[in-house]
């Protein structure tokens, strides 16, 4: 006898082809029915050139393409459900990159399913047309001609099709990932034999060929380093608020909502850059792709709630103004104006600098 655990262990058979073997059954038992009754009548359905009998034939064929295909199709559809692929996964708003990446296999299998059905579509018609007494190897001489013209005359196309075969393969993207070729970026939403489709994080939709990808840049994968700078006043005691970190991170691992989405917890860097006006220390920690975006608000909000508890002082922006010579009356408006706007400009400028080149809001 075995235990409930071993039981549970067993994989579960699911038919998925009752309903197609049902059909099936159903549709054979009315073409032979039919037959039966035509012979009765004494309609020679078994001789050569007889109308009635190439009909038969006919559909037979038709029956076993149709069988073939709902085959192919319900045996992908129900790997792909198992996979959760075509899942519409809910989405709060927090997720700049796109959601959770499908499997390699969930990405693969819908390409598999294409090829298939052309296939059997393909083979049905030449069988079909061969059965009809038409003699089809001028067709596949003429195929041969065609594609070798198709070849010559569309490189580009072939070109495509074989690099998006290699990239796949090499499993350099997934269906649902998050990736950057050169000045484009998004979310890869539709994969076909020539090109795919990537959906950027605020709406426009990309299509891009296989052959034209130089480089890509997946961002979806394993893990990501999420890296937030703070500013903090010179007075600040950095061994004091590295420990404080330390034991924010080790407090946030317990967070009801965003605890589990933490890979390493949070830690301090140090200080990582100076300023006039103030001292720059950095905090990281790492999650999944895509996780990222939720536990920056969440640590965010606790950083804040730390300092004001700790009384640990941010820093704000100052821009120091000194004027060569000074007034002997006091400045007029226009006069403090202009210094304002100047000031303004040395700070625009230095927010500008501080910019990645990519002005897209992206990662």
């Amino acid at each position: 006898m075995m235990n409930a655990n071993e039981l549970e262990a067993m994989p579960v058979f699911k038919p998925i082809f009752k309903s197609l073997i049902e059909s099936a059954a159903g549709i054979l038992i009315t073409i032979f029915a039919t037959g039966f009754i035509l012979s009765n009548w004494s309609v020679n359905i078994g001789k050569t050139g007889n109308p009635i009998t190439e009909f038969l034939d006919t559909l037979i064929i038709i029956f076993i393409a149709w069988f073939l295909y709902r085959a192919v199709v319900i045996y992908i559809d129900h790997q792909l459900a198992e996979q959760g692929v075509g899942a519409s996964p809910e989405d709060d708003g927090d997720n700049e990159m796109g959601g959770q990446s499908t499997s390699r296999i969930g990405t693969l299998l819908p390409l598999v399913r294409n090829v298939f059905v052309v296939t059997i579509i393909i083979l049905a018609v030449m069988v079909i047309l061969s059965n009809a007494g038409v003699d089809i190897a001028p067709l596949f001489a003429g195929a041969g001609v065609i594609g070798l013209a198709v070849g010559f005359g569309s490189q580009a196309l072939i070109r495509d099709i074989f690099s998006g075969g290699f990239f796949l393969f090499d499993d350099a993207f997934r269906k649902g990932e998050y990736i950057e070729l050169g000045d484009i970026r998004g979310t890869v939403e539709k994969i076909s034999l020539r090109s795919f489709q990537l959906r950027h994080h605020n709406g426009p939709l990309h299509t891009v060929p296989f052959g034209e990808i130089k480089q890509l840049t997946n961002y979806s994968r394993d893990w990501v380093m999420m890296k937030l700078p703070l500013r903090l006043t010179y007075d600040t005691d950095i061994e004091r608020v590295r420990k404080l970190v330390k034991k924010l991170g080790q407090q946030l691992l317990e967070h009801k909502e965003a605890g589990h989405l933490f890979v390493q917890p949070l830690k301090s860097q140090g200080v990582y850059k100076m300023e006039d006006s103030a001292m720059i220390i950095r905090v990281k920690f790492m999650t999944k792709p895509g996780d990222q975006f939720v536990t920056r608000k969440v640590v965010y909000a606790a950083i804040r709630e730390l300092f004001e508890r700790e009384d640990i002082r941010f820093a704000n922006k100052e821009v120091t103004v000194r004027l060569a010579e000074e007034p002997t009356e006091p400045l007029t408006d226009k006069q403090k104006s202009s210094i304002t706007a100047a000031a303004r400009s040395v700070l625009d400028d230095e927010a500008a600098a501080q910019l990645p080149q990519k002005t897209d809001d992206g990662p």
